[in-house]
């Protein structure tokens, strides 16, 4: 028996049709390897409908720091809240708030000047009889007395010098031990005149132990369970 011979027209429209897929499979890879460079490089072009938004460039450090003020403090350029500069977009550094006895007359300055009395820093620390006391920044006060007493509070001074005190803390040392005192005793200094003659500079190697001598003990227990501020007793800063 002889066998049929096959058709030609069924092996051409195969053939198509294998033709066909193989190109439709070519298009397919070579679609989704441009698909790949383009995400490699950060392209992306237009998503199909539906997506609706287009590939973005990836940020540079220069948009992730220099235009927002990042961590370095930006260089130069101004950031979204409208700052700038050299620290990190919050503007120039304020100047320096002036001492408080910078009121002072120029009569007091001199006399200070001349008793040795340093007005280099915000606090003065000056010596009235048995007292050692601090005029020091935002209105704070402290005093230590020869006669075993600690007290602080806050003052207020004029052009012409004269502080005025409002202590709001004091104890005495008595019987062996610190003790609470009236802040508005009458041992206590009220005021003072800083040009007066009586009023001089705490020499720079007093000591609490050589203002008291050996009978008052370390006051800083007392000064804590009192409430002071202060945790120490300092006359005056060390000289460098």
């Amino acid at each position: 028996m002889q066998r049929r011979p096959p058709r030609k027209g069924a092996d051409v429209d195969k053939s198509i049709k294998d033709e066909d897929a193989e190109d439709a499979v070519h298009t397919a890879d070579e679609a989704e390897a441009k698909e790949g460079e383009e995400k490699a490089a950060g392209g992306g072009g237009e998503e199909k409908k539906g997506g609706g938004r287009k590939g973005r460039r990836p940020r540079s450090p220069r948009n992730r720091g220099g235009e927002r003020g990042g961590a370095g403090g930006g260089g130069g350029e101004r950031n979204e809240r409208g700052g700038g500069g050299e620290r990190g977009g919050r503007g120039p550094r304020p100047p320096p708030q002036p001492h408080w006895h910078e009121i002072l007359s120029d009569d007091v300055k001199k006399a200070l000047d001349s008793k040795g009395v340093r007005t280099s820093t915000g606090t003065i620390d000056v010596s009235s009889g048995t007292s050692r006391i601090k005029l020091g920044t935002r209105g704070y006060s402290s005093m230590a007395d020869a006669r075993g007493m600690l007290a602080e509070g806050t003052f207020e001074c004029n052009a012409d010098g004269k502080a005025t005190f409002a202590w709001k803390r004091a104890m005495k040392f008595s019987g062996g031990e610190w003790s609470k005192m009236d802040e508005k005793a009458e041992e206590l200094p009220s005021s003072l005149m800083l040009g007066s003659d009586s009023v001089g500079a705490v020499g720079p190697d007093e000591t609490p132990t050589g203002l008291w001598g050996d009978g008052p003990t370390d006051p800083r227990p007392a000064l804590e369970s009192n409430g002071f501020e202060m945790r120490r007793v300092v006359l005056t800063t060390k000289r460098r």
